[in-house]
């Protein structure tokens, strides 16, 4: 197995939105490639992975140099994964993440921590939240990283299927320029997706976290948010935890909260009052301090505006979620 590992001088991506959601949590952009695009028939042989350190950024990537090498790639490839809460993809939902958890479960590889990782496919949230998907002729990963002018950043110039055309070559003549062209194509596309997280800027986070989920810690503990509803009379959250070894139940006259240690699930339901097609809440009912809301538009005289006219206050309704969230935990 040939292993490399790069620092660059280049920050990563950050913003006072994105740090709320994921501060205090590991994040790691990455990517794979593989000699087809059926995971059945079809093997993963090189594994990049990118996480800011102190210096900007960090690129690992680990490749397979024999057809039988793969059981022991995507075990090393696993034990880097394990230590991210946050996944940061292109279209990782569809294609990533599926090919290696067939290829994990060929090996007999367990995954169960993996799965408990928030998983941040930016091809996803252009195709829902993103006007870019009706200004280009597709979004592609090159296709959007020419229209944010981040192309000149690229060096490689092959294609997927290039790659693995050159993957082969590698294999039956151990030829160096092949398995550098190789590693090229793969660092260039973790280096590029890390960089075209910019977009986010100018997209409404707090709704597209409210309809994806997001992560909430505290020390070693995780929950990850799954979905958020509104109910006909109250505000119902469900999802997983991981790191919290005992089941715990909370009846408050704010909300009520079940985490199950067997299942590894929670749900949470957060009572609310309404008038006139608005749903809010008294934050004085709540047993921590919620003196951050006060800067929120719908904040007025201690009570929270949480959706008006059916058109929810999305960064309201998250932070009240987090914050009710991370107290429980605090206390397991």
């Amino acid at each position: 197995m040939y292993r490399i590992s790069e620092h660059c001088q280049e920050a990563f991506y950050y913003s006072k939105i994105l740090d709320f959601y994921f501060e205090d949590l590991n994040i790691g952009v990455i990517d794979i490639e593989t000699t087809g695009l059926n995971p059945v028939q079809s093997r993963f042989v090189l594994g990049g992975l990118l996480v800011p350190d102190s210096d900007g950024k960090c690129t690992m990537q680990f490749l397979s140099e024999s057809s039988d090498e793969e059981a022991a790639l995507l075990h090393t490839y696993l034990s880097r994964l394990k230590g991210l809460d946050v996944m940061v993809s292109y279209n990782g939902e569809h294609f990533d993440l599926p090919f290696l958890l067939t290829r994990f479960q060929r090996h007999h590889i367990s995954v169960e921590r993996l799965s408990l990782c928030y998983s941040f496919d930016l091809y996803r949230i252009l195709r829902r939240f993103s006007p870019l998907r009706k200004l280009l002729p597709n979004l592609k990963q090159k296709t959007v990283e020419a229209f944010l002018g981040l192309w000149s950043e690229r060096a490689d110039e092959i294609s997927g299927a290039e790659s693995v055309e050159l993957y082969y070559r590698f294999l039956k003549t151990g030829d160096q320029a092949a398995r550098d062209t190789i590693l090229l194509h793969n660092k260039d596309d973790i280096m590029q997706l890390s960089r075209l997280m910019k977009v986010l800027g100018k997209l409404d986070l707090h709704e597209i976290m409210f309809h994806t989920g997001f992560p909430v810690a505290h020390q070693e503990m995780r929950a990850f948010i799954k979905k958020i509803g509104f109910q006909k009379d109250s505000l119902l959250i469900s999802g997983v935890h991981k790191n919290i070894p005992m089941s715990y139940r909370c009846y408050q006259a704010a909300y009520e909260a079940a985490f199950s240690a067997k299942s590894g699930e929670f749900i949470l339901k957060i009572p609310w009052m309404s008038t006139r097609g608005s749903r809010y809440l008294d934050l004085e009912s709540f047993p921590f301090d919620c003196s951050d809301f006060e800067k929120y538009p719908g904040y007025q005289s201690g009570y929270l505006l949480l959706e008006n006219g059916r058109k929810a206050n999305y960064a309201e309704v998250n932070h009240l979620i987090k914050l009710i969230v991370k107290e429980i935990i605090k206390e397991l």
